[in-house]
């Protein structure tokens, strides 16, 4: 053992106390040494109850290290470790000062087999976003509205049938193809990367708007296959906008960030596909039912103005026609009349005749027959006089009629012109130079030409 006392003067040695010691090395670990993820088992744990700090060993077959989480870490586990149990903890080797002891203060802690596989989640999580994987495709890209998809999933799977009822329910436009693949165990990721090389192929021929790919829930092991490095590099290349529904609310895989963006499910995923489509569908069955409103409102209000100006107006020969049906029915009128008026004569006359024969004696014969003579003087003269009457009317009514033929018309200076066809002229925007025109006057026809 060398002896530093013999080349050494009290002038040249720094001497540390035993604090300086520990806290010059405790700093040096801290420099040296990132945060650690250490494995092993749980030995000696020990709850302050007061402080609710723990201390314990984490040891494997050969050696033993101390460790500490204190309370603002350790809160917020969810579980408290017992003795025995394999854990993975995250954290940073340190020298407490006051005893020199070397440990690890842990602030992180997972139960192993489980947190083995988050761990590895979080160191390929971590490369991927360094190199910049999860700003690649951004949810801007995703089209507004989309009209063909491609699904990539397992073909028997309820994710599909899912998706599939989902989009012919929101949008049925929507054209779907499925390109099959495995989605859990060995290979499913290679399945996964081929179904969608599948999709990139056809693209050309296609066309498709959006890739969704997408599975049920499930643990961390079942949805393995989708945090495949490979896999995810691909997707972050692929050129096509790529939607991931994979898992349940709250199952992350790292598809979901190399996507242009994540569903919550499979159904959210048809629903975000459709969204545009389905906004869009909803938009046109509004206006279209607005239109067909307004329209309705148009024509009813034409249709009433129509019928109100075919009621006023009335042309000179439905006049003529209106005339005619009130001589028609003052005729029947004065021929009931007058039929009623002879019954009941008749009908008196006969009632005389019945007297005359029960009353048979001759001086009553005679003065029957003298009455009867002034009967028949009497319905004479009212017949003569009612006849006359009626006769006045009639010519009343013929001289109306005659007054309103177009012959009377033209006698008081009007006229009517007919063209070569016979057609009467209404309007003389509709003659041209060289028209022969024909011009019926009341006691003739005259013939002209348009200059």
């Amino acid at each position: 053992m060398e002896d530093y006392s013999a080349n050494s003067t009290n002038d040249m040695r720094e001497i540390l106390s035993v604090s300086e010691v520990n806290k010059t090395a405790n700093d040096f670990i801290n420099e040296a040494f990132p945060p650690l993820w250490v494995v092993g088992e749980i030995s000696g744990f020990k709850e302050y109850g007061a402080s609710g700090h723990w201390y314990f060993s984490l040891k494997d077959s050969d050696s033993v290290l101390s460790c500490s989480m204190f309370r603002l870490q350790n809160i917020s586990l969810g579980f408290k470790p017992k003795e025995g149990d394999q854990v993975i903890i995250q954290g940073k080797l340190s020298i407490w000062h006051k005893t020199g002891r070397f440990q690890l203060i842990a602030n992180k802690m997972e139960l192993a087999g489980f947190g083995e596989l988050l761990r590895k989640y979080e160191l390929l999580k971590n490369k991927l976003k360094d190199e910049g994987l999860f700003t690649k495709k951004l949810p801007e890209a995703l089209p507004a509205i989309i009209s063909k998809v491609a699904i990539v999933t397992s073909a028997h799977g309820a994710a599909l049938r899912d998706i599939i009822s989902t989009l012919n329910r929101r949008a049925p436009h929507i054209q779907i193809f499925v390109s099959p693949c495995r989605v859990q165990g060995d290979g499913s990721s290679e399945s996964i990367k081929v179904a969608l090389k599948r999709v990139e192929n056809l693209q050309q021929t296609e066309k498709f708007d959006v890739v969704l790919v997408s599975r049920g829930g499930g643990s961390i092991e079942d949805l393995w296959s989708f945090n495949n490095e490979e896999l995810c590099r691909y997707v972050s290349e692929l050129k096509l906008p790529v939607v991931s529904g994979v898992g349940h609310e709250t199952d992350f895989t790292l598809l979901d960030f190399v996507s242009n963006i994540r569903a919550e499910t499979p159904t959210a995923a048809a629903e975000i596909v459709s969204e545009g489509a389905s906004k869009l569908k909803d938009y046109l069955d509004f206006m279209s039912d607005s239109l067909n409103k307004k329209m309705n409102i148009l024509i009813n209000n034409f249709k009433e103005k129509i019928d109100f100006l075919r009621k006023l107006l009335r042309s000179p020969k439905q006049k003529i026609q209106d005339q005619y049906l009130k001589l028609d029915h003052k005729s029947e009128q004065l021929n009931s009349t007058f039929k009623k008026f002879i019954q009941r004569k008749q009908d008196s006359l006969e009632k005389e005749k019945l007297k005359l024969i029960f009353n048979s004696p001759k001086n009553i014969k005679d003065k029957g027959q003298d009455k009867l003579k002034e009967i028949n003087k009497m319905i004479h003269k009212q017949l003569t006089s009612l006849l006359y009457s009626l006769n006045l009317k009639l010519n009343n009514f013929e001289q109306q009629l005659i007054s309103l033929s177009p012959k009377e018309i033209l006698k008081r200076g009007y006229s009517i012109t007919y063209n070569e066809k016979g057609k009467i002229i209404k309007s003389s925007k509709k003659l041209a130079g060289g028209d022969r025109l024909v011009t019926q006057l009341s006691d003739g026809k005259v013939q002209s030409k348009v200059e």
